[in-house]
């Protein structure tokens, strides 16, 4: 490892290091001014008033410079403007539109810190070749035989996807009799399209929205929220989506297990037919997710 990067990493650690002391010396500070008497509260309280009086004088007659905030500071704050009522008049050094920036800034480490890439390991050399030789002895096999057929051999179990990665690609490939494309062309005003995408809220909770997508007009059939979804609940929300008897002859959705066998029972009762979820489809309702999902997020939803 070279020099700078030994020097960064020691950097960080010393601020870490800092930050945590000075949240401990917040937190004495806490239980010193809990547990001592009302009247020595209010003449410490008083005391520190007027030397932070005394020091935002100064600051807006720009005789000191501003004071700079440290991370364990900012996140006392932010802390505090979420648990204390009235914190905008106790914010003195700063405007509490600061405050609230902080508190945007550190949503945002925190997803960009949730979202950060985590690759899947790669496979072997002697695995890959297997996988390419078994496909190109055997080329009217799919990803799911040759799956099957490494887990008897004694191999680590791998998904479809990954095969398939790994699967002889022919030099031309055949070109199918019938794409998705025709058929969502010819049966676009009697499909409808399923999904779910999630909300983060402020408190860091998830809240996930199921959206019905009417692929005819081009419009939201129906939308609802829920902080725990079950097969139960989707069934129900496809008859609200469902009024008067109305329903599609196709059904969009993606594998997500929550659908499991007991939406298809759902459809054969409402005498409907289920497909698989196409890419053209696909794509336009991961459109239709994007869009509302940043709707919400910038809604900021408690």
């Amino acid at each position: 490892m070279s020099m700078p990067a030994l020097k960064v990493i020691h950097q960080n650690a010393v601020d870490l290091a800092r930050a945590v002391a000075e949240l401990a010396r917040y937190g004495i500070l806490f239980v010193c001014a809990f547990l001592s008497s009302r009247a020595k509260t209010a003449a410490t309280v008083v005391a520190l008033r007027s030397q932070l009086a005394n020091r935002v004088d100064r600051v807006q007659q720009v005789k000191e410079p501003k004071p700079r905030f440290t991370l364990a500071f900012r996140f006392v704050w932010v802390v505090l403007s979420r648990c204390l009522d009235g914190w905008e008049d106790l914010a003195q050094l700063m405007k509490p539109a600061t405050v609230k920036r902080w508190h945007k800034q550190g949503y945002r480490l925190y997803w960009r810190w949730k979202s950060r890439k985590r690759g899947r390991p790669a496979l072997d050399r002697e695995m890959q070749d297997l996988i390419r030789r078994l496909s190109r002895e055997n080329p009217l096999w799919g990803a799911e035989r040759i799956r099957d057929t490494l887990v008897l051999l004694g191999y680590p179990p791998v998904c479809d996807d990954t095969v398939r990665k790994y699967m002889a690609k022919p030099r031309k490939p055949r070109r199918p009799s019938t794409t998705w494309l025709p058929f969502l062309r010819n049966h676009v005003d009697v499909s409808w399209a399923i999904d779910f995408f999630t909300v983060t809220t402020m408190s860091f909770s998830t809240v996930y929205v199921f959206i019905v997508l009417e692929h005819g007009r081009r419009r939201v059939r129906h939308l609802a929220t829920t902080r725990r979804p079950s097969m139960g609940w989707v069934i129900q929300q496809l008859r609200n989506a469902m009024p008067y008897g109305e329903h599609p002859r196709y059904l969009f959705r993606d594998n997500d297990g929550i659908y499991a066998t007991g939406l298809r029972r759902f459809w054969r009762t409402a005498a409907s037919m289920r497909c698989g979820q196409p890419p053209k489809a696909r794509g336009r309702i991961r459109t239709s997710n994007g869009s509302l999902a940043r709707s919400a997020e910038s809604c900021w939803t408690m």
